[in-house]
Order: C-alpha cells, then sequence, then structure tokens
C-alpha cells in the first residue's frame, strides 16, 4: 500500500501510533509531506526514525527549508575570527523568524545531539524531495507540501521554490482533472471549522495535514483506497 502524511511537527508519538494503526510494513511506500520538525517535542526522534526506512519518501516542507538555512550555522562554534561570517544579518533575521515559529526546539534537540548525528540527519534533510509523481491503481497523483493559489490556472508557469511551499491554493476551486494532489501544510481547520481534525477532500485535492501539533489529529491517506486514519493529539 501507498499512504501519506503530512505536518508532524515532532509528534512523534502519534507518528508511532499512527503507522501501527496502519500496520506500516516493509512491504508498504509512506510519503511524508514536509514540515517534520518543529513547535511538538520530538522532531529529532521523527527525523532519526525516517532516516532509517528506505521505504519512507521525505518531501520537504517550508520548516525544513528555513531550518536548512540556519541550523547549520547554528551548530557551528562561534569564534572571533568567524563570526563576522556567520553572524550576519540575514542569519540573524532567519533564526528569529524560525525560533518565533516553533524551531528553538528543534535546534535545541540537534545541539544535544553528536557532531556525526548532527551531520547525518542534515544530510538525509538536503536530500528532501520537492515533490513526488506516482501512479497508483491507474491513477496518477502528485505529493506536495503545498501550491501557489493560482496553480490550477497556470500550471505551466514556473514557481520559485518558496511559492511552492509556503503559498495555499484556493481550497474551494475547480480541481476536477486527471492528477490528484495530496498536500498539507494548511491545517484543514482552517478551510473550515467542520474540517478540524479530519483530512479534505474536494475534487482531486486532498490536504492531509490535520492539525495534529495544534491539538487535532495526525492523518494517513491510502492512495490504493482513500482510506482515512486518525491519530488524536495526545
Amino acid at each position: 500500500m501507498h499512504y501519506a502524511i503530512s505536518d508532524i511537527h515532532g509528534c512523534y508519538d502519534e507518528f508511532m501510533e499512527l503507522l501501527k494503526l496502519i500496520h506500516f510494513s516493509d512491504r508498504d511506500e509512506l510519503f511524508v509531506l514536509g514540515d517534520v520538525i518543529d513547535r511538538g517535542p520530538k522532531p529529532v526522534e521523527v527525523l532519526q526514525f525516517m532516516s532509517m526506512q528506505p521505504n519512507v519518501i521525505p518531501l520537504v516542507g517550508n520548516h525544513e527549508y528555513i531550518a536548512m538555512k540556519v541550523l547549520p550555522g547554528l551548530l557551528q562554534e562561534v569564534r572571533e575570527e568567524n563570526c563576522e561570517k556567520i553572524l550576519t544579518m540575514d542569519f540573524l533575521k532567519g533564526c528569529q523568524l524560525w525560533f518565533e515559529d516553533g524551531g528553538k526546539i528543534t535546534a535545541d534537540a540537534f545541539r544535544r545531539l553528536s557532531l556525526e548525528e548532527q551531520e547525518n540527519l542534515l544530510d538525509y534533510m538536503q536530500d528532501f524531495s520537492v515533490y513526488e509523481e506516482v501512479t497508483v491503481c491507474g491513477r496518477d497523483y502528485i505529493l506536495v507540501h503545498s501550491l501557489p493559489g493560482d496553480y490550477r490556472n497556470a500550471q505551466k508557469q514556473d514557481y520559485v521554490l518558496e511559492e511552492i511551499l509556503f503559498s495555499r491554493p484556493d481550497f474551494t476551486g475547480d480541481w476536477k482533472g486527471d492528477v490528484t494532489y495530496i498536500l498539507g501544510h494548511t491545517p484543514t481547520f482552517k478551510i473550515g471549522e467542520e474540517y478540524a481534525g479530519k483530512i479534505y477532500v474536494h475534487d482531486q485535492l486532498v490536504d492531509i495535514d490535520c492539525g495534529c501539533v495544534a491539538g487535532h489529529n495526525l492523518g494517513a491517506y491510502c492512495l490504493e483506497t482513500g482510506e482515512m486514519f486518525y491519530v488524536p493529539r495526545k
């Protein structure tokens, strides 16, 4: 089976429980659609588990994107001879933005790791995909962290990475077509309170960010069957 999960945000215990619920095994494939880290209590544990599973395909989210801009610098030893090179205004501004959005939890967890563990996880995060295209049971899917709001009206337009990761699509627009888009980034309670904690499906658009770290559920979506699985935030 093929499954998709998004926006784990350090909710390791819920992630492990959800994998048990779907009976995830070596015969399955799991797409994790970004925002693995930050905000929740165990971001490093989630990364370490994922990095050891060859059948888990990680995609980059906006939180990983920001982290990879500042985390390598934060982990360096700042000395008199390199402080001006590391502590630039862009770097300090990036740190502030990241910390304000839950990044301090991840940074503190990384600092407790050995140098080898830090390097291994940074290398792992560097290889996260931007999107994945798969065909399952004759249906075509694009899995991505998010999409720009005008994506359906300008599919041939080139978008920069920030637009893909930080934008939000028109969830109520026309998403009929031959391709199903599965994404996260926008907690479904922001689409409507009636969707809080639930996977949102509209035409060929599926939002699987159920807002776990905000106190709702962590959700998984099965591409073969369309089944939805939930584990509540503990």
